[in-house]
């Protein structure tokens, strides 16, 4: 009986210890980014990935286009347009 009471007094200090790390991450200021499209571009996804780097997936003048920010330096890296074809190259 003391090492239930004993574990579920353990379980409620992480429970504050968790309660005390979001307010912490809610004070925090938020990086902000703002990024332009085009008007015709309608964004399909969009994905956080390693780095630091974003992938927006855009349909555009009936092409797939993929664009991939650096959210750290705030900065285009790529912009990959993908266009049908019979077989696959780089153009």
């Amino acid at each position: 009986m003391f090492i239930g009471l004993s574990n579920s007094y353990n379980n409620l200090d992480k429970t504050e210890k968790n309660k005390n790390d979001i307010l912490t991450m809610d004070e925090q200021k938020l990086n902000q980014l703002s990024f332009m499209q085009p008007v015709s571009a309608q964004l399909i996804s969009s994905s956080l990935g390693q780095g630091d780097e974003i992938l927006l997936r855009y349909l555009y003048e009936g092409n797939n286009v993929l664009v991939i920010l650096n959210s750290k330096t705030k900065q285009i890296r790529s912009i990959i347009t993908l266009k049908k074809g019979s077989q696959f190259g780089i153009n």
